[in-house]
């Protein structure tokens, strides 16, 4: 029995305002556009995080819209379907890096199946992108449909030397060889366990998890932010594992009813997450342009066809540049970038060019919607801890609820 939750369609003030812009979804809570205060939390159900686990994952320059990628699987999440021709700009939900995807739409004990089932299409998608280096890259489209699309920007970093493709395809090696990909498997293998039993105390499964957050935090944040593909290939798998680790232990607390040490270790993790991905905005959005020195760059017309506005505005929250400026500084900020594209000569953005910016956005955003997803969680804390619940399956969804996003009132 969960407390004054309501199915997100039968929620119609909360639909206008994401389809007016009043609201924004970050991560998995529902925010004021004007004030960023927080009036919703989403709760995905079992049936829901079960069928997400059947999805392919789709390409980064397709636009593919994931809940309408699941409409047109035939799966109805809330009945969302009566407004399916609206279902990205409700949840801004398009174009979200297939990495992000770890985490749950929203805050749900019952994605532990899920987060270790994405745990393991890393592994795919390593073998994936060496299988792709070693039989030779062909053109973008293409490989890109056939690629899982966790680590699709790696191709498109390294489209241009085949000596790159070489060094990559060594980085993923060594990674298969290192504690990365051991504590990853380490931590898969308890939430599958989990899943499985999920009556069973939570006291090994904490000390996993505990251990995998230490491990990939501490290799996340070892690696200097820079524009090279072995770098960002580490720091990715490394920070997707740390968002995991973290978000599990979390949950496990929370579900235990210690919301107090949930709490605080959120407190502890969340900041240096955010450090970390600011860290790595302001290093990628780097440019020797300065008119091009800013995340409102991937708005450019240049762009239409690749980035989504709703994937801009994602990276616009991690810049540290661009997330406080004035609507009168936006409008410049996005003037001098049309004017940059237009004066400049074409040959300077090639399609090499291109295709790096494809890939610096698709890298960024993962971080972005990772982070919105653990501030999620962290807010969902706060909210078990002020309505003195003894443990969060108070206020989730049951299992035999009907499948969806449910939505709870912040206060």
């Amino acid at each position: 029995m969960f407390i004054d939750t309501t199915l997100l369609v039968n929620d119609p003030a909360i639909i206008q305002g994401l389809l007016d812009g009043s609201l924004k979804r970050f991560g998995g809570v529902i925010r004021e556009a004007a004030t960023g205060k927080i009036v919703r939390h989403l709760l995905e159900t079992p049936g829901l995080t079960n069928k997400l686990m059947t999805l392919p994952l789709n390409p980064i320059l397709g636009g593919a819209d994931l809940v309408t990628d699941l409409v047109g699987h035939g799966i109805t999440i809330n009945k969302l379907n009566k407004i399916q021709d609206k279902l990205s700009s409700v949840l801004n939900l398009t174009q979200i890096a297939a990495g992000a995807s770890i985490l749950n739409i929203g805050v749900s004990i019952a994605g532990f199946a899920y987060m270790g089932y994405k745990l393991h299409q890393i592994q795919n998608a390593l073998d994936n992108v060496q299988k792709s280096i070693e039989a030779g890259f062909n053109r973008v489209d293409k490989r890109l449909d056939n690629l899982s699309g966790q680590l699709a920007y790696l191709h498109l970093l390294v489209e241009d030397s085949r000596q790159k493709q070489q060094r990559i395809g060594k980085a993923i090696l060594e990674l298969h060889r290192t504690i990365l990909v051991k504590e990853i498997a380490n931590l898969q293998a308890e939430l599958i366990d989990r899943s499985r039993f999920p009556d069973s105390p939570a006291r090994n499964a904490l000390k996993v998890a505990s251990l995998a957050r230490i491990v990939l935090s501490d290799q996340a944040m070892q690696a200097k932010p820079a524009l090279e593909a072995e770098t960002m290939l580490i720091s990715d798998v490394a920070t997707q594992g740390w968002a995991v680790a973290t978000a599990t232990e979390a949950y496990l607390l929370l579900e235990n009813g210690q919301i107090n040490e949930a709490q605080e270790l959120l407190a502890l993790e969340v900041p240096k997450f955010k450090n970390l991905v600011l860290q790595w905005s302001d290093s990628l959005i780097a440019d020797e342009r300065n008119q091009l020195r800013t995340a409102y760059r991937f708005t450019a017309p240049h762009f239409k066809q690749h980035i989504s506005n709703q994937r801009a505005e994602r990276i616009v929250y991690i810049s540290s540049a661009d997330n406080s400026l004035s609507q009168e500084q936006i409008r410049r900020k996005k003037k001098d970038v049309e004017l940059e594209f237009e004066m400049s000569y074409s040959s300077i953005f090639d399609q090499k060019w291109t295709y790096r910016q494809i890939a610096v956005a698709e890298y960024l955003d993962a971080k972005s919607e990772l982070l919105a997803r653990l501030e999620s969680i962290q807010a969902f804390a706060e909210t078990c801890k002020s309505r003195g619940v003894k443990t969060s399956l108070d206020i989730l969804p049951a299992g035999n609820v009907e499948p969806g996003l449910y939505c709870l009132p912040a206060n």
